[in-house]
């Protein structure tokens, strides 16, 4: 396993993360993450027609910025304990301050790489780092996913049944047959995956005899490929099968970390807009940002930019005036996305470019 691991860590994930085309294929995407975001405000603002007044943060008081601030903490410092408690039912420790930089890291290339494909990845190099093998940081990183995404899949159904000001949105007989559809093809899929291994192991050794078969992987390498691959499927579909009968006291900390996770970052907005004066249920407030997060996860764009800000504006601007919509979408994207990218960003680049010792 260690082989295996120093395999990876020095010929895949490094390249893949740390290398020089690598480090340029970050900056890139984050250069279309800024676009398509200014993008999105530019046309939100002019669909709208009304000028943006950012003057409006003025009239915010003291106290709705110290819960801002206490919402944000509680955001980050939960983001990190997921993953915390998560490593420590599979009996891997690591020390809490480098899970900390993992949400940030996590923040920012999760959000500048298409469909977040980046974050995962990033997460495992550096856990692999800190001796932690390919495959619990694999299933931990899967597992921190896979919970977060069950409770907004479940809920979204519901949302949409029962929440007054969304059954003029959607059709909600089509739009509950799609979601439940797709729902049931998710997990169907993540069952196969963490129970039905044998399947996957066999996919995965077709493609790489079709692979060879046809000449584009060398017999060597297809034999080599094949040993590895399935060792790290054995290895990480074991792992995921323990997390769920490990420790309970983790298991319980792992569910309510997230649950406060989510909750502040639906908080955001209740904040935000309550602060501004309207008359919103808070409750609409959360349930409508649920079907927001659920469409998130399947943007393609970087950060779902494009998606957020148009749904948010969709859903919202039937509460919030037209002089109000854009500067508070900015506001919501900044306490959830902005600001952790940023600090993600230099540690993500010091970390790179600050040579070995980093």
């Amino acid at each position: 396993m260690k082989h295996l691991n120093k395999f990876y860590r020095d010929d895949i994930l490094r390249e893949y993360i740390s290398g020089s085309k690598s480090l340029r294929k970050y900056l890139f995407y984050l250069f279309i993450f800024i676009i398509l975001s200014g993008l999105s405000f530019y046309t939100i603002s002019k669909i709208i027609g009304q000028k943006s007044k950012f003057s409006i943060f003025k009239s915010y008081s003291f106290s709705i910025y110290l819960f801002l601030v206490m919402c944000l903490l509680i955001y980050f410092i939960f983001d990190g304990l997921r993953l915390f408690f998560i490593l420590k039912t599979l009996k891997t420790d690591v020390k809490l301050i480098h899970i900390v930089k993992l949400v940030f890291l996590n923040l920012f290339v999760a959000n500048v790489t298409p469909f977040a494909s980046g974050g995962g990845v990033v997460q495992i190099y550096f856990l692999n780092k800190k001796g932690v093998s390919l495959g619990d940081a694999t299933a931990a990183t899967t597992i921190r996913t896979v919970i977060a995404m069950t409770f907004v899949f479940f809920s979204t159904p519901l949302v949409i049944l029962f929440e007054k000001n969304l059954s003029s949105v959607f059709p909600q007989k089509k739009v509950l047959f799609y979601i439940s559809l797709f729902a049931i093809f998710y997990f169907s899929f993540f069952y196969v995956v963490i129970f039905k291994n044998k399947l996957v192991k066999r996919i995965v050794v077709n493609i790489l005899f079709f692979l060879n078969s046809k000449k584009l992987l060398s017999d060597k390498k297809y034999l080599k490929l094949k040993r590895k691959i399935i060792r790290e499927i054995k290895v990480f579909g074991r792992n995921l099968a323990y997390f769920f009968k490990g420790d309970k006291k983790y298991l319980a900390s792992v569910i309510l970390s997230t649950i406060f996770f989510l909750l502040a970052e639906l908080s955001f907005s209740v904040i935000l807009i309550k602060g501004l004066g309207y008359d919103v249920s808070a409750i609409s407030i959360i349930l409508m940002q649920i079907v927001i997060i659920f469409f998130m996860y399947f943007a393609p764009t970087p950060g779902a930019t494009g998606v957020a800000e148009g749904s948010y504006s969709f859903l919202f601007s039937k509460f919030v005036g037209g002089n109000d919509i854009v500067p508070l979408i900015f506001a919501w994207r900044f306490l959830t996305k902005y600001f952790g990218m940023v600090i993600g960003m230099v540690i993500f680049f010091v970390s790179f470019l600050g040579g070995k010792n980093n």
